[in-house]
């Protein structure tokens, strides 16, 4: 028989309830739309998921520099009566909007919606997630507008050359670039020529993940005519 934590109570009980609720819709589970549904301001919220996380019973990451993932853990699906994974290879991973692959592009902190399976073709793990790409500055290695892209969060420094996910200096925003760094500075390289390099004071750029590997969307490919 499962076993409900006495402690567990009230509006924290609410909150745990309208997370699954989402996960059920495949929606974007948000503080905002939490906010929402339970009509409680949103720093009330904000309480209530770490009592949440606390009891491991979601997944709630509130460091600033990073995107707040809010998703049931194997414990909490099995409070909420939600079928919970055999084994990891049927772990959900979050898909978080859009990543820029070319001119910065906002990096959205809502989560669209849930894929699962992904182990099966490329090795993620729990607390990964899926960015979709915009622009064209990743094309020379199949990288297209609208693939999706899997992304290993983390602030360390990258290896020489390694696709690196990071915000920009000034702008608050998401790009997908090689990583190199020359002493103080950081140059931020793309795949694609029409795309020129970008260099900053490494102490300005935020790292945010490591790239894992990607999804194309079956999308026609544009490719040069074959001549006979």
């Amino acid at each position: 028989m499962m076993r409900v934590e006495p402690q567990l109570r009230g509006r924290p009980r609410d909150v745990l309830e309208a997370i699954a609720t989402l996960e059920r819709r495949d929606e974007a589970v948000t503080n905002a739309r939490l906010s929402s549904m339970l009509s409680l301001p949103r720093q009330n919220i904000r309480l209530y998921l770490i009592t949440l996380a606390g009891h491991d019973l979601i997944e709630y990451d509130t460091a600033e520099r990073k995107t707040a993932i809010i998703r049931l853990t194997q414990k909490g699906r099995q409070m909420t009566g939600m079928s919970t994974p055999l084994d990891n290879t049927e772990l959900a991973f979050p898909i978080l909007g859009e990543v820029a692959a070319g001119q910065p592009i906002l990096t959205s902190d809502q989560v669209e919606g849930y894929a699962a399976r992904l182990r099966d073709v490329l090795d993620m793990d729990d607390g990964d997630f899926l960015l979709r790409v915009r622009g064209e500055s990743m094309t020379g290695i199949g990288i297209y507008p609208g693939d999706l892209v899997a992304i290993h969060p983390g602030d360390k420094e990258p290896l020489a050359g390694e696709i690196t996910l990071v915000i920009v200096p000034g702008e608050g925003t998401g790009t997908l670039k090689r990583w190199h760094r020359n002493n103080g500075t950081v140059t931020l390289f793309s795949e694609n020529p029409d795309h020129p390099p970008m260099t900053f004071k490494a102490v300005d750029v935020q790292i945010q993940g490591y790239f894992i590997g990607h999804i194309g969307t079956g999308r026609a490919r544009r490719t040069p005519p074959i001549h006979g």
